[in-house]
């Protein structure tokens, strides 16, 4: 049986935990200051370290564009210290309905220079699917 335990909520974004063992990051189609992007990725990192979660799926919809300062924050500060700190090491996104979000989910992938499986998809179910597996 599949469960699920909200961790966190705001406006922005919801965290909720899957007992299959990941953490999944929901995004609501509102725009959210650099330092408020920040602090719910914080938030991301405290619930996978409180439930022993490697994994992250991040649900895109209709999330505004990430900007560019929040891009190179995620690869060269939060996505290495997520490694070092949880053993973060796999990443599925649905991606969002708009091009300039997809693009720019994109660009953080091909910035990474850890070692981070992840992979894009069209449905949570597909995701999800993808991070169950080994």
């Amino acid at each position: 049986m599949n469960s699920s335990a909200q961790y966190f909520h705001n406006a922005a974004a919801a965290i909720t935990y899957h007992a299959p063992g990941y953490i999944c990051v929901t995004w609501q189609p509102t725009a959210v200051s650099v330092a408020d992007l920040q602090a719910i990725y914080e938030h991301v990192l405290r619930a996978m370290r409180h439930y022993g979660s490697t994994r992250l799926m991040s649900v895109h919809g209709q999330r505004p564009p990430m900007p560019p300062q929040v891009q190179e924050w995620l690869t060269t500060q939060w996505v290495p210290r997520a490694i070092a700190e949880v053993s973060y090491d796999k990443c599925a996104v649905v991606e969002a309905e708009a091009p300039l979000s997809r693009l720019a989910a994109r660009s953080i992938g091909t910035g990474l220079t850890q070692p981070l499986r992840y992979n894009y998809f069209s449905t949570v179910q597909e995701a999800a699917e993808w991070l169950q597996k080994k």
